[in-house]
């Protein structure tokens, strides 16, 4: 008896301890970590975003939807601009729906509020202005995302000295990462930011980039057509062209002239049919298919010949089947073709030669080589192709896309081709376009077979006409939400409460933004109250 006494207390001793240790390990590992002020905050106390976008706050719209007030306290914003706040009260007086205008008040100004995680408005390295602009949720910058998250706000920044120079600043970033490592699709914090970062990615990448500056080096096209949409749209709202003439940028444009010439060659000799040595390789250990490149990293075969530029990736970060991916070709395109004027008034008349030729020789080559005969729909174009008669007929939501090809500046939303590749992706011949019991849309393979984008609705609208679609279009993008008014990534269509990925997603928050906005001065009769039906939007200063 009294060994089991002794035992037992024995045990209890011990289990004290491991509590004990347990208690104090937790404590330890679990302790916040120090909280550090994003961009432009005025306070040590501010939410994680991600935490704060998944739960409802007061005070909520009006309208039936009763959505909630998803911006974070004033001293919590990451960075504020008096022409946004401005825009937001101009269209509170005239948006008729008080959802939508919730929606808007919420959406617009989200990449401000939130991603803006350091700004620096003179660096005394480059003398000028640097931004670091993350995706939302991953504590990175995409070129992509982050050109496309600034977008929507540049018809204010001629109003707006501050926002001006922000933008400014994310060209500036943009064009350090791009001669850092121009193969690449996302990067790190600055070092001199302080910010925490998260491990990069671990790939077999050729040419091997700098990890320590760069998160994931997937070569994407439109990542770098995306920098040179960024450079036009600041020039051609704010009139300053002077940002060509700096260093920093020229260097940056002649990485990107240099990757377009290397991923223009075929993976083999055109006059002798031997296997060609690869510029970029990219090789994953997993077991998607989408997030690594076939053939030892090298991806598909292109045949030569065909103006066209090879990307590794689409913008959805999956890998390409056939490498002349069109839409992204489509973006580059256009953006050599804006650039190359801007270019020539500057005095860089060699680059601007360059810029016009390579933009008219891609053109060129997508009408030649990226149009095919679809039977049913007619010619439309091919997301896809490799230049041996191998095409891919598909479409994603992530832009640039097909359906995005007109608010791409490309080609006119009326053009025959166009119109008919419209009504191919936007149908079930589309085996990405998803139309389920409670919502519909374009997808892709990135999220899986249920899962639909609010992205491509907000596409569709911008690229429609029709007041009836968009009216309807509307309403499932209202609804798509979760009760938590911010857009999503991608909603299940068959799914009773719209089940999402992503609660903080800040490209899709400026696009939706840029759709009404679009509608605010195309189609004003749809979204605004009576006495503004007739009035479209202009924005007439501070």
């Amino acid at each position: 008896m009294a060994f089991r006494i002794h035992h037992r207390r024995r045990l209890i001793v011990i289990f004290l301890i491991l509590l004990i240790f347990y208690l104090l390990r937790r404590e330890f590992y679990e302790r916040p970590a120090p909280v550090r002020r994003l961009g432009l905050q005025t306070s040590d106390n501010c939410p994680d975003y991600s935490v704060y976008s998944k739960r409802t706050h007061e005070p909520l719209s009006e309208g039936k939807l009763h959505l909630p007030f998803m911006r974070p306290d004033k001293q919590c914003r990451t960075f504020e601009s008096s022409a946004v706040e401005s825009v937001i009260m101009d269209l509170k007086l005239r948006i008729a729906d008080p959802d939508l205008f919730w929606l808007f008040q919420n959406a617009f100004p989200n990449t401000l509020d939130t991603t803006i995680w350091w700004y620096k408005p003179s660096d005394e390295d480059t003398d000028t202005p640097r931004t670091f602009v993350a995706t939302g949720d991953i504590a990175a910058e995409w070129l992509r995302d982050s050109a496309r998250q600034l977008s929507v706000y540049m018809p204010f920044i001629r109003h707006d000295e501050q926002l001006r120079n922000l933008v400014k600043g994310a060209i500036v970033q943009q064009a350090l990462y791009i001669h850092t490592g121009p193969y690449c699709n996302a990067f790190q914090p600055p070092e001199e930011s302080g910010l925490q970062r998260v491990p990069s990615a671990v790939d077999t990448v050729g040419p091997t980039p700098n990890w320590s500056e760069v998160f994931e080096c997937k070569w994407e096209i439109d990542s770098l057509a995306s920098f040179l949409t960024l450079t036009n749209e600041y020039i051609q709202f704010s009139g300053d062209n002077s940002i060509l003439t700096l260093r920093l940028w020229i260097s940056a444009f002649k990485n990107i002239l240099y990757v377009l010439s290397r991923q223009s060659t075929s993976t083999f000799d055109p006059h002798n049919g031997r296997l060609e040595a690869p510029y970029y390789i990219f090789q994953r250990e997993t077991r998607l298919g989408t997030e690594t490149l076939p053939l030892y990293g090298r991806g598909n075969p292109v045949n030569s010949g065909t103006g066209l530029v090879r990307s590794a990736f689409r913008p959805s970060d999956d890998s390409c089947i056939f490498q002349f991916f069109i839409p992204g070709n489509a973006q580059m395109a256009t953006e050599l073709e804006k650039l190359a004027p801007v270019l020539a008034d500057v005095g860089l008349d060699a680059y601007s030669v360059r810029s016009e030729d390579l933009g008219s020789r891609i053109r060129e080559g997508i009408m030649k080589h990226g149009v095919v005969e679809s039977g049913k729909y007619g010619k439309v174009f091919a997301y896809e192709v490799d230049g041996f008669a191998s095409f891919n007929m598909m479409d994603d939501a992530n832009i640039p896309s097909l359906l995005s090809l007109p608010d791409l500046g490309f080609i006119s939303s009326t053009d025959p081709t166009y119109q008919n590749t419209r009504k191919m992706v936007l149908s079930r011949d589309n085996p990405y376009y998803l139309k389920g019991s409670y919502f519909e849309g374009i997808g892709g393979p990135h999220i899986g077979l249920a899962n639909a984008w609010p992205m491509s609705l907000l596409v569709q609208i911008r690229t429609s006409d029709d007041d009836i679609e968009i009216a309807r279009l509307l309403e499932l993008v209202k609804g798509s939400t979760c009760g938590l008014g911010l857009m999503h990534e991608s909603v299940q269509v068959n799914s009773p409460s719209r089940r999402f990925t992503r609660s903080w997603f800040s490209w899709c928050n400026s696009e939706f933004a840029k759709t009404i906005l679009d509608l605010a001065q195309r189609k004003p009769h749809l979204i605004f109250k009576d006495e503004y039906r007739d009035k479209p939007y202009e924005f007439k200063g501070l």
